[in-house]
């Protein structure tokens, strides 16, 4: 908390004191009144009861939104991802990904108590906040406007996430829970053996890669049951969870307190997807037909498996250190099958086991120093260490297809070394952050100024590694009819009826060794310049420089060196808050910067699994820049009550876009560009509103007098506009590692449509809840509406003319139920939740002439209970 905010702050304490008198007495132990006509004499004392407790939104200096423990709760909340759709402008991608004010992640950063999140996805240099559990944090703070603190990596916003302070006394919680899902418990769903202990969400070593000889081929054949075969599981399981919390504190002889803070918690949950998963081509009529009509139905299993632990020293009340470790990891084990009509006309069904392994470790040394003798200047600093990695081994698919003989679906051998194969890849991500953080307070002309500098060392570094098999060889017609582990097994192989090869890319690496590192340093300012009128401003340094190696295969010895992305910026921002009585109109202005990701610069190949759409990363990327404009008018009425009304304005330089383009096989894939330029401007409003019932309903304070009626509500509105006017530089179809790398420039214009919005930007965004609670006994319900308009999940294919997927998010309703109560002297919490009450779907479409539906599934409504126990 800045010092001008810890005066602003004493400020409303002691006019509140003095504006009331006869509220900061201990009126519980006065005598009766007596009545005397005598002047009341004043005391120069005067003594405050309660705890005052700030609305940051109003006091910060930036446009920012706020979630606390409480809201985590009241929204049903139990990983930072959901949680953040109900911020104003925020939308999700893939349920994990934060989509900010039309701009995709990439444009954002998030942070765990000022200290960047690694990822362990492999497109995304951003970290998936689904790994995150609200249990293990105090608050998020979304902030939109720029700051210099901040890393200048910032086109929508920083996400701000802090761990929970430790505990005033000691505690110990046991929480359990549960839930079932319409769509998924005890349905039919698919499942496949796996290893014993995928339960708890780790891998036995069944899945390890065999051993493998100088020429990168398995000395033994691969499992071929428990990670092959897909069975029918009729009754799929209930959810559940469970979670262990507990905190101590300890006065020490000499003054000092030393704390704890942990919690470990566990989730097991299952998700079944029936739909189709089509893909199109252009008719003769010039309009879309369905070029494979296939069905899908697939079951998730995935565990969770998080713990967070805070040890604190507070030498005195000036000082304080604190060491956090936070531990975070979902596996996720899956069985898809996909089947129907491809292109000609063929029966084909294809069987997919894939097993994915991602986690989180990250560990901080933070210090806090508060300076009396130097005007109560105040310092903190942070080391953090954190890595990221994620596993896939045993991706396997095979394909089968009817001959329409009567004998059902075989296995189909005339393309066995592309289709029917397995891989193995990974990933780590390490990230060391390093940072210092100066606040000195001053006067200046009569004026109070805060004066902040500081700096920031990042080095980040990512390996990424794949290994592709196959089996070849020619099938004879009987053993076709097999079971699959037949077909593939040792005595098919040692027969040498079918041989194990390693498989290439069409020319693309393999393997790839990543880095960024940045210097940062800041200089920025806040004061109060004239009455009523506070100025925030400050520059930011950054000098960074980004690497690109890569390597055919991880046997392979060709490998190639980029020349580095280096580049010094000077980001500048300021924001001007002018208050008049309970209003404030705060103006922005700032530079922003956004680097290429890792796998965008990457030229290999990569399957998103979801989609099935193919990736590979262009080298010849650069840095995009954003000039942001925010205005923002605001209203307090009371505690954490508001409406405010904004708008925002971003033009962006060399913006980083996908485009599509086909490759030799005839596979359509996704590489990215930057755009000449892009511009978006939108509106927001937000509306927050306690009602006391009893005096402002007063038709329902015979039963719910005592309580309060609350509405939280935004809406926003989004455009945005990508130029096509330019040439722009796209990789080479296929990576050649004797002749080197050049760029094959062309113009934008023919890879996308000039004019069109930016992928993953909704035009509407909007929330509304209603609820009731009561502050005295603690219980809420509250009713939850989420809606975004649709957005463009996969852009548009200029070359072969194939339009834009267009994803509709379903609309979600959702009731939250909290309600403590006591058994026997004993503290207990009972919280239910019902999701997705309109039953409403995922939908993905395109459309040229007509409308096809590409990519659908039923989501269905889930029913959650916890119960939570207080020691």
């Amino acid at each position: 908390m800045t010092h001008i905010q810890k005066t602003l702050i004493s400020t409303l304490l002691l006019g509140t004191a003095l504006s009331h008198p006869l509220t900061v007495l201990a009126q519980d132990t006065a005598p009766d009144p007596i009545i005397d006509d005598t002047p009341p004499a004043f005391n120069d004392e005067v003594v405050a009861v309660g705890t005052f407790i700030p609305n940051e939104k109003k006091i910060t200096s930036e446009i920012t939104s706020v979630l606390d423990e409480e809201v985590f709760a009241q929204i049903g909340a139990s990983d930072i991802a959901s949680a953040l759709t109900r911020v104003t402008g925020l939308s999700l991608s893939r349920g994990k990904f934060v989509i900010v004010r039309g701009l995709n992640e990439r444009y954002s950063s998030a942070t765990l108590n000022g200290s960047p999140l690694p990822s362990p996805e492999p497109l995304r240099r951003v970290a998936p906040l689904d790994l995150f559990p609200t249990s293990v944090l105090a608050d998020a703070v979304v902030q939109k406007t720029f700051s210099p603190e901040f890393s200048g990596e910032f086109g929508g916003g920083a996400i701000s996430l802090r761990t929970k302070a430790l505990p005033d006394e000691a505690f110990f919680e046991v929480a359990i829970s549960g839930s079932a899902n319409t769509e998924t418990t005890l349905k039919e769903g698919l499942v496949y053996g796996g290893s014993d202990t995928d339960w708890i969400g780790f891998d036995d070593g069944l899945r390890d890669l065999p051993t493998l000889d100088a020429n990168g081929i398995p000395t033994e054949n691969f499992d071929n049951f428990s990670t092959l075969i897909i069975d029918t599981n009729n009754n799929i399981p209930f959810n559940g969870g469970v979670r262990l919390s507990g905190g101590h504190v300890v006065d020490l002889s000499g003054g000092q307190r030393i704390g704890v803070l942990a919690t470990l918690g566990y989730d097991n949950a299952w998700e079944t997807r029936r739909g189709q998963d089509n893909s199109t081509a252009i008719g003769n009529n010039n309009e879309l037909e369905i070029r494979n009509d296939f069905d899908r139905v697939s079951t998730e299993n995935v565990v969770s498996l998080n713990g967070l632990l805070t040890v604190g020293l507070e030498i005195d009340e000036n000082n304080k250190v604190e060491v956090v470790g936070l531990a975070t990891r979902q596996s996720s084990a899956e069985a898809r099958i996909v089947s129907g009509t491809n292109r000609a006309g063929d029966v084909v069904r294809r069987d997919f086991t894939e097993w994915f392994e991602r986690e989180v470790y990250m560990g901080q040394l933070l210090g806090e120093h508060y300076l009396p003798s130097l005007n109560d200047a105040e310092v903190t600093w942070r080391a953090s260490y954190a890595q990221a990695g994620r596993e896939a081994p045993y991706e396997r698919r095979v394909n089968y297809i009817d001959d329409l003989d009567g004998r059902g679906f075989l296995f189909e051998f005339n393309r066995p070394g592309s289709n029917n194969g397995l891989n193995f890849s990974k990933l780590d991500d390490q990230t060391l952050d390093l940072g210092l953080d100066i606040i000195l307070p001053t006067s200046v002309a009569d004026r109070e100024v805060e004066f902040k500098v500081g700096g920031t060392y990042l080095d980040k570094t990512r390996d990424t590694e794949e290994d592709r098999f196959n089996y070849f060889g020619i099938i004879p017609v009987p053993l076709r009819e097999s079971r699959i582990d037949q077909i593939f097994s040792d005595a098919v192989v040692n027969a040498n009826i079918l041989e194990i090869r390693r498989s290439g890319s069409a020319g693309f690496p393999l393997v790839s060794e990543t880095g960024l590192e940045v210097f940062a340093g800041y200089a920025a300012l806040e004061s109060e310049v004239i009455p009523d009128l506070r100025i925030a401003a400050g520059l930011r340094y950054e000098s960074s420089e980004q690497t690109t190696t890569i390597q055919d295969t991880s046997f392979g010895t060709d490998r190639f060196t980029f020349d580095p992305l280096e580049e010094d910026f000077i980001l500048p921002g300021i924001t001007a808050t002018y208050t008049f009585g309970d209003w404030q109109f705060r103006a922005a202005a700032s530079k922003t910067i956004n680097r290429p990701q890792f796998r965008e610069l990457t030229p290999s190949i990569f399957v998103n699994t979801d989609t099935e759409d193919r990736f590979v990363g262009n080298p010849f990327l650069t840095n995009s820049e954003s000039t942001n404009l925010d205005a923002r008018l605001e209203y307090y009425f009371g505690a954490n009550q508001f409406f405010t009304v904004g708008g925002f304005y971003k033009d962006l330089t060399n913006p980083i876009e996908e485009f599509v383009f086909d490759e030799a096989d005839g596979v359509l894939t996704t590489s990215f560009i930057n755009a000449p330029s892009a511009k978006l401007y939108g509106l927001e409003v937000e509306f927050e509103k306690k009602f006391a019932i009893a005096e402002d309903f007063p038709v329902f304070a015979g039963f719910l007098g005592g309580q309060d009626f609350v509405i939280r509500s935004n809406y926003t509105y989004v455009d945005s506009s990508v130029s096509a006017d330019g040439d722009v530089p796209i990789v080479q179809p296929v990576v050649n590692f004797a002749q080197g790398f050049t760029p094959n420039i062309i113009p934008a214009a023919g890879l996308y449509s000039d004019g069109r919005r930016l992928q993953g930007q909704s035009d509407h965004l909007a929330n509304l809840q209603l609820g009731i609670e009561s502050y005295d006994a603690g219980w809420d319900v509250f009713l939850l509406l989420n809606y975004s308009s649709d957005r463009i999940r996969a852009v548009e294919s200029l070359s072969d003319r194939a339009p834009a997927i267009i994803e509709q998010l379903p609309i979600s309703l959702d009731l939250v139920v909290n309600l403590p109560f006591e058994i026997r002297g004993g503290d207990y919490e009972l919280g239910l939740k019902v999701q997705n009450i309109l039953n409403d779907k995922y939908e993905a479409t395109q459309t040229l002439g007509n409308t096809i539906v590409v990519d659908d599934y039923e989501i269905g409504t889930t029913f959650s209970a916890s119960l939570k126990r207080r020691f």
